[in-house]
């Protein structure tokens, strides 16, 4: 049998015709089709997912903020929390200290499942005790919680009230009266504990 070959004019249409196809394959992969900045699929489709997958939403950077600063606020208590378990002199400190590990590590917990959920990463590793001082430590501690809580509460009460997320209003909204209780449990520490 004779090898048939290809002319030049046959290899030159296959050639232009195999780059035409690449061309069109790399514009169509260029293409955005994410739902989010691509109006025409935004209206089209709503997010689905199946079992064991996330839909990663975008949230308001008002909404972030308060993740991050909840986040942090919650972890900067747990350490505080630990150090009065140590260094409380009163028994009232002590027991609260140890609440406000295991209510905000929860909370924590909790808040840290939701932003990940929601594609939001914040770091709390590089949290530490705050410096409340030795001398005068049970009165010092319950102050900086009052303070805290009052701040905690009005911020939790606006973005249970405002923020722009459902899940997250939800949360806040839910993590509220634990607030609260601290609070009113701070506020009844000062007033027995003898300073």
């Amino acid at each position: 049998m004779k090898p048939e070959f290809i002319s030049i004019s046959q290899f030159a249409i296959i050639a232009t015709m195999a780059g035409s196809l690449s061309v069109i394959g790399t514009v169509r992969a260029q293409e955005d089709t994410s739902i989010g900045t691509n109006p025409h699929l935004r209206a089209q489709s709503a997010p689905t997912t199946s079992p064991g997958t996330t839909t990663v939403v975008k949230m308001s950077q008002k909404d972030v903020s308060f993740i991050q600063k909840a986040g942090g606020g919650g972890q900067q208590e747990v350490e505080n929390g630990k150090l009065a378990e140590k260094q409380g002199k009163s028994a009232d400190v002590k027991r609260i200290g140890a609440r406000m590990v295991a209510d905000h590590t929860k909370a924590n917990k909790e808040l840290t499942e939701l932003a990940n959920r929601k594609g939001v990463k914040f770091d709390t590793r590089g949290v530490r005790a705050q410096n409340i001082g030795a001398a005068d430590f049970d009165r010092q501690y319950l102050k900086l919680l009052e303070v805290d809580h009052k701040k905690d509460i009005a911020e939790f009460q606006k973005e249970a009230k405002s923020g722009d997320d459902r899940d997250l209003k939800a949360w806040a909204a839910k993590t509220l009266p634990m607030l609260q209780e601290h609070l009113a449990m701070v506020e009844d520490a000062i007033r027995k504990v003898k300073f």
